[in-house]
């Protein structure tokens, strides 16, 4: 049979027989019980290689590209381990882009050929990671809702943990410095990788990010129900006790006088305290109390009769000099050259830190330099242009670190 012919067969042995695959897919694991009343789907599967034998007691198992395709077009997601599907893309990736670059130094070369391959394999670095960040989603969604076991469901949670750490050492590979590299001065590798590729991972990396934190959650919720679980089995095995044996009393007697092989700890020494609130026993508190006051060699009217000496002095009229904080200091020393008609220069906040020699955190300066200007805004737009210089540090998690605030004035721009 030609390739079109085996095409179509596969295509109507699936659809006609969609609704045992289904159900072997979702229900039986994947699997077809060899019966004679299944005969004809099992023939007609096996045939376009569907599905293949295992043995008499495990029947017909369906291919696993059939069960991935059923998953991919109804939206269910199993757990797999991505990261070394994504690290063989990206190492194909890089191979290919030295291959097209090699290839457009030759006059008579395939270098086309080579940047479809790169394209194609954008794209499926690009479904790859939809389908890891959607699958992430419905575990997280589910909380592995077809596991009952505590403790398996501590493990799977601790899996999905790591898989998606082990994504982001992966992904690391992808960072904006790497893709320059890739790309040098080649426009259809910017227009590619730096656009499309770089937005649909950032995109995905910070879902993936948000995941990790619903499963650290998860796991920590998990632990709590364990502990929790460990005194629900308490609790059951004393009320199974009571329930089979309405009468029983347990005897403590063979808690008090244990074996000598288990007696191996010392005795606790037992103490108690008096209720100083009894009303019952406040006769003999009052005599107790007495009692210890004559041993320790007080009376109990003795008071403390020598009053401190307290030194008044007038201070009307003292003048006390506020001191100014250092960095306050230097920022009113900033704007007021700022404000200064004689000094045109632009006006760097780094640089006036480092000449200024401020005795704080950058991080504190560059706050300080902002809350002024935040405060004076009007003020200061009139005579100066703000702009802030940014940088972005991949993955993206909705961080932008500002790395100085130039004040340019506007006489400069006009000239």
């Amino acid at each position: 049979m030609g390739r079109k012919e085996d095409s179509k067969a596969a295509i109507r042995a699936l659809n006609k027989h969609i609704d045992v695959i289904d159900e072997s897919c979702y229900i039986a694991r994947g699997q077809i019980e060899d019966l004679p009343e299944n005969e004809q789907v099992i023939n007609s599967l096996s045939k376009n290689r569907l599905a293949y034998y295992l043995d008499e007691s495990l029947g017909v198992q369906l291919h696993s590209k059939v069960r991935g395709l059923l998953d991919h077009v109804t939206s269910r997601h199993r757990f797999r381990e991505r990261h070394g599907a994504f690290s063989g893309l990206i190492e194909d990736l890089e191979n290919t882009i030295q291959s097209y670059k090699q290839a457009k130094t030759r006059r008579y070369s395939d270098g086309e050929r080579f940047f479809d391959e790169i394209r194609e394999t954008v794209m499926e670095l690009m479904d790859t990671l939809t389908d890891t960040v959607n699958m992430f989603h419905h575990i997280i969604g589910d909380e592995f809702s077809v596991v009952c076991d505590i403790d398996e469901k501590i493990k799977q949670t601790s899996r999905c943990k790591q898989e998606i750490t082990k994504l982001n050492h992966v992904f690391n590979q992808l960072s904006v410095d790497k893709m320059n590299s890739w790309v040098g001065v080649d426009l259809q590798l910017e227009r590619l990788l730096m656009k499309v590729l770089k937005a649909h991972v950032d995109k995905c990396l910070k879902d993936l990010a948000a995941s990790n934190r619903k499963l650290v959650k998860m796991l920590d919720k998990l632990m709590k129900d364990k502990s929790a679980q460990r005194l629900n089995k308490l609790i059951d095995s004393f009320h199974g006790k009571y329930t089979s044996e309405p009468g029983y009393r347990p005897d403590i007697s063979s808690f008090l006088n244990l074996p000598v092989c288990v007696s191996i700890a010392e005795k606790l020494p037992l103490g108690g305290y008096g209720d100083l609130d009894s009303a019952r026993d406040e006769d003999l508190l009052i005599d107790a109390s007495l009692s210890a006051l004559k041993k320790s060699g007080g009376t109990p009217n003795q008071l403390n009769t020598e009053d401190e000496s307290v030194v008044i002095t007038d201070e009307r009229g003292v003048e006390l000099d506020e001191k100014i904080d250092s960095l306050i200091e230097n920022v009113e020393f900033f704007f007021d050259a700022l404000f200064d008609s004689e000094h045109t220069d632009d006006l760097s906040a780094i640089k006036a830190y480092y000449q200024l020699k401020v005795a704080s955190s950058v991080e504190d300066w560059m706050l300080m330099i902002t809350s002024y200007f935040e405060a004076q805004r009007k003020s200061v737009l009139k005579i100066a242009n703000v702009q802030e210089l940014r940088e972005i540090i991949p993955p993206f998690d909705g961080t932008v670190y500002v790395t100085d605030i130039i004040f340019k004035k506007v006489s400069n721009e006009i000239r």
